[in-house]
C-alpha cells in the first residue's frame, strides 16, 4: 500500500476542485466556501485498497478532517496523519459527539455491523459498494437510515467521473438523439489477489455492478431480461468458483440495449471505455493515460499506456465523490444514489450470474424491500 506525501495532497485538492468546476456550475462557489469554514470529522474505517485512496483524499480536502482511523494493523500509519487517534474498532469510538460522519472500507462482510452501529450513533454513512451482498441486510441498513434520519451513500464512483459525467449529460441534452445502445468495459489490472477474491462477492458484484450501475444511469431505465456469457481462464480464479471474463447484455424496456465487457486481466493497462450509439450520433469516453504527449518517430508512435489500475484512473471521480458526500453533510444534497439504486444494482447482478451458471436469460423480477 502507498501513500503520497502529504506536501502532494494541496496539489490533489486543487486539481480536484478545477476538476469539478468544470462539470458542476456551483463549483467554484462551493470551494469558495471552503476557506474559513470548520471541517466535518470523519472515522475512516478500513485501509485496504480502497481506504487508501480515501485517507489521501481526506487529508486533501479542507472541507474534512481525519479525526480516527480504525484498522487492525492502522499503528504504521500513524506518521502519515498525526492529527488522527488510531483505534481498533469503530464501536469504541462511536459515540463520540464531535464525530460527524464515518467512511467505510473494510470487506463486505464487515459493513453491515458498522453501518448500523454508525447510523444508531447519528453519524453519516459513506460505504464503499456494495452496502451488502444479502439483499435483505442491506435493505435493513437503509431502514435504519431513514429510521434515525442519518444519510447513507453508497458508493459508486464512476457517476463523479468526470469523463462519465459529462457523457451522462451530453445523452440527457439529446446531442445524439434517442439512445439505443450502451456499451461498456471494464478490464482490471492488475489481477487482484486470491485472497481479494475470495472476500469479493464474485465478478458480477465487485465489477460487474459498476457497469450495471452505469447502464441504468446513462438509459435512465432498469433493463428487464440478462444474458451473461461467462469464462475462466485463471486457475486460481476458477478453483474458487468464480469467473474472469464475461459479456453481460441487457435489455430495456424502451428497447435500448446494454452490453458489458467485463475481465479480470488487462495486460496492457487498466482499460474503462464508454460507448453510446444513438440515432443522431455517438459518444465515446475513452482511457486516460498519464500524460497527453505522443512520440513520433521513423518507427511509429509511442504513447503513455493506461493508468495502471483504479486509483490513478479515478483519482478525480474518488475526489468528487467525497466532497459530494461533504455536501451531504452540509445538509446541500441528497446520497446520488438511492436505496433504490443500490437494490436494483443488486438484483441485477445476481439475475446475470444466474444466467452465467443456467446459460439461459434471466427475466429480472425487482423485489419490493421487506422493510
Amino acid at each position: 500500500m502507498e501513500f503520497l506525501p502529504v506536501q502532494t495532497l494541496g496539489r490533489l485538492y486543487v486539481e480536484f476542485v478545477a476538476c469539478r468546476s468544470s462539470i458542476f456550475p456551483a463549483g467554484p462557489v462551493i470551494a469558495n466556501c471552503y476557506v474559513g469554514t470548520t471541517p466535518y470529522r470523519l472515522a475512516l474505517v478500513g485501509l485496504g485498497r480502497i481506504g487508501a485512496v480515501h485517507f489521501r483524499n481526506i487529508n486533501a480536502n479542507p472541507r474534512l478532517e481525519l479525526r480516527y482511523v480504525i484498522d487492525v494493523n492502522a499503528e504504521k500509519f500513524a506518521a502519515l496523519a498525526p492529527t488522527s487517534k488510531y483505534v481498533a474498532d469503530f464501536e469504541s469510538i462511536a459515540n463520540d459527539a464531535e464525530l460527524d460522519g464515518v467512511v467505510v472500507c473494510t470487506p463486505t462482510g464487515d459493513h453491515r455491523r458498522i453501518i448500523l452501529a454508525a447510523l444508531r450513533a447519528k453519524k453519516a454513512v459513506f460505504c464503499e459498494k456494495p452496502i451488502s451482498l444479502n439483499l435483505e441486510e442491506l435493505d435493513e441498513c437503509y431502514a435504519e437510515s431513514v429510521k434515525q434520519n442519518t444519510p447513507l451513500l453508497c458508493g459508486y464512483q464512476r457517476r463523479s467521473d468526470p469523463s462519465f459525467f459529462k457523457l451522462k449529460q451530453s445523452c440527457d441534452s439529446g446531442d445524439i438523439g434517442q439512445v439505443q445502445i450502451v456499451k461498456t468495459m471494464s478490464r482490471d489490472n492488475p489481477v487482484p489477489t486470491i485472497a481479494y477474491l475470495k472476500i469479493s462477492g464474485g465478478i458480477f458484484h465487485d465489477c460487474g455492478s459498476h457497469d450495471i450501475d452505469l447502464c441504468r444511469w446513462i438509459t435512465g431505465e432498469d433493463p428487464v431480461e440478462v444474458f451473461a456469457a461467462a469464462s475462466c481462464f485463471n486457475p486460481e480464479i476458477k478453483a474458487i468458483d468464480d469467473f474472469d471474463t464475461i459479456i453481460v447484455t441487457l435489455k430495456f424496456p424502451s428497447g435500448k440495449i446494454g452490453s458489458i465487457d467485463l475481465s479480470r486481466k488487462a495486460a496492457y493497462g487498466y482499460d474503462q471505455r464508454i460507448e453510446v450509439l444513438g440515432d443522431k450520433g455517438m459518444l465515446q469516453a475513452n482511457n486516460r493515460q498519464p500524460t497527453s504527449v505522443i512520440l513520433f518517430t521513423e518507427s511509429g508512435a509511442l504513447s503513455d499506456p493506461n493508468c495502471y489500475s483504479f486509483p490513478q484512473r479515478y483519482e478525480h471521480g474518488y475526489a468528487i465523490e467525497l466532497d459530494h458526500f461533504a455536501d451531504i453533510l452540509a445538509g446541500k444534497t441528497q446520497p446520488q444514489l438511492s436505496h433504490d439504486d443500490a437494490r436494483k444494482i443488486s438484483i441485477i447482478a445476481d439475475a446475470a450470474e444466474e444466467s452465467a451458471r443456467s446459460g439461459k436469460a434471466v427475466q429480472i423480477v425487482y423485489t419490493p424491500s421487506k422493510f
